[in-house]
């Protein structure tokens, strides 16, 4: 009887004693189910400084945030327990909203990533014709006006910094920099006036808004094109052509100092296979004030007319009828000075100045050569008659095989499709005489060479170096050397 009394109080202490391990398991147990769903409930947004404790590890990686810890070894990462089904029907329940929310997460990252995918497609397909069109060349804006924005209206500017150093002489002293363009535009058709179109560029060189080219234009494919407003005037094959397109960083001698740049007046131009011509009316310049009026013209013909094999025959004529004062110069194909080798100073009483040339060049594959001839007369009242003459030879050669482009009577820069970019090597001889009658301007001759690196697109940067010579001029005789880079940027 004590016997069996003995063996029921130690079943009934074994049984407290396996009680509590019970009851701490179920509660653990427990605890885990709800951290669990507290974590999806909270839409998977833990404080990760709250979640791990302070320990030695975070002392010893010695982490920017010390309450991260970044186990070196998976194997040391704390195991998760995971509830299933059979533990309890209230874990069931748990496990089933758990699994809608994992589902619903999922929907909605799909649908972002779907959604993220189309706003990328779009924006690449912007990105892609933006770039087809920045690689063509901008020379012909106001003919060829691409349309980029559902109001038709394109916006381009350039941007030129130059820097030169000069050898000795008067010059020696005019070493620096020189901002040489930075011009913004805008051009697009005139919506209620069909088959018209309109460009607008203002030069901000010199920290005032001058006007380069301001027209509105009507083009046809059988009548040419017409251009009322501030516009180039019709003369030479290098004034023609855009700064974004000749070989050197400035104009040949002749070509500065006898032709006009720009003038307010009415234009006409038209170009067929193998011929074309170009006509200007102008009056006075807006930006200078200068009130002289004239008209000029050009034509040209092409014995060869091939893709890449052409050759070209031109010539022009401008009167400019001032009854003002008249000057002829030229800076030594450098803007960084404003010092001119050859002046004539200014001539009072010239009634008319007229000025003659005749263009004759030529390109085949990447090897391109230009020549022009210029002559010019001053009509004085009491006077006889000074005439001043010029001449350029010129040749470019593209290293990387890129063709010369031809257009419209002129030569523009090549499309250029490599990624490395296209080079140019340059010469050109420029003579220009101011000596005649009682007029004594000066002679110089320029030897220059270029080498030119293009981008595929927007940039281009040039180097050239330039030997001159002067004499008779308002400094006597000069020969320095100059050196002179560009970095162009245009869009």
């Amino acid at each position: 009887m004590i016997g069996s009394r003995l063996s029921l109080f130690s079943v009934f202490l074994a049984t407290l004693s396996m009680a509590g391990p019970l009851v701490s398991f179920a509660d653990g147990l427990q605890q885990n189910t709800t951290t669990v769903t507290n974590k999806q409930e909270q839409d998977f947004e833990p404080k990760l400084e709250d979640a791990v404790p302070d320990s030695e590890q975070e002392v010893e990686q010695d982490l920017d945030n010390p309450r991260i810890v970044v186990h070196e070894n998976l194997e040391e990462l704390p195991e998760v327990q995971v509830v299933t089904p059979e533990d309890s029907n209230e874990d069931e329940t748990d496990g089933q909203a758990a699994q809608e929310s994992d589902e619903e997460l999922k929907q909605f990252e799909e649908e972002m990533d779907l959604e993220i995918a189309d706003r990328t497609a779009v924006l690449l397909d912007k990105t892609d014709r933006f770039m087809e069109f920045s690689r063509k060349p901008l020379t012909y804006v106001q003919e060829n006006v691409p349309f980029l924005t559902k109001r038709n209206i394109i916006f381009f500017g350039r941007l030129e910094l130059d820097y030169a150093r000069f050898s000795s002489g008067v010059l020696e002293s005019e070493n620096g920099l020189d901002l040489r363009r930075f011009r913004l535009g805008l051009a697009g058709r005139v919506k209620f006036w069909p088959g018209w179109n309109y460009k607008v560029e203002v030069d901000l060189t010199d920290g005032e808004n001058t006007l380069s080219d301001a027209y509105l234009s009507w083009r046809s494919d059988r009548w040419g094109t017409l251009r009322i407003g501030n516009q180039k005037v019709a003369q030479t094959l290098s004034g023609q052509a855009s700064s974004l397109s000749i070989p050197f960083m400035e104009r040949p001698l002749p070509m500065l100092a006898f032709t006009l740049t720009r003038r307010l007046g009415i234009g006409w131009d038209t170009h067929l296979k193998k011929v074309g011509a170009n006509i200007t009316l102008f009056s006075r310049d807006p930006n200078k004030g200068v009130g002289s009026e004239g008209w000029a013209a050009r034509a040209y013909f092409n014995p060869t007319r091939e893709e890449f094999h052409v050759i070209h025959v031109g010539a022009s004529v401008m009167q400019l009828s001032s009854d003002d004062d008249a000057r002829l110069r030229a800076r030594p194909e450098s803007h960084v000075t404003n010092i001119r080798l050859v002046d004539t100073g200014v001539w009072p009483d010239v009634g008319t100045s007229t000025a003659a040339g005749l263009e004759l060049a030529g390109s085949r594959g990447p090897v391109t050569l230009s020549s022009e001839f210029y002559r010019s007369e001053w009509t004085l009242a009491e006077e006889s008659n000074p005439k001043f003459r010029g001449l350029y030879i010129e040749a470019s050669w593209f290293l990387t095989g890129e063709n010369a482009h031809y257009r419209d009577g002129k030569f523009i820069r090549p499309n250029v499709q490599r990624d490395r970019g296209a080079w140019e090597l340059a010469a050109r001889f420029s003579s220009i005489d101011l000596n005649d009658e009682q007029v004594q301007g000066g002679t110089q001759k320029n030897l220059s060479f270029g080498v030119n690196w293009y981008s595929r697109t927007h940039w281009r940067f040039m180097g050239n170096l330039i030997k001159v010579r002067a004499n008779d001029g308002p400094y006597g005789e000069q020969k320095p050397w100059i050196i002179q880079f560009r970095a162009q940027y245009y869009f």
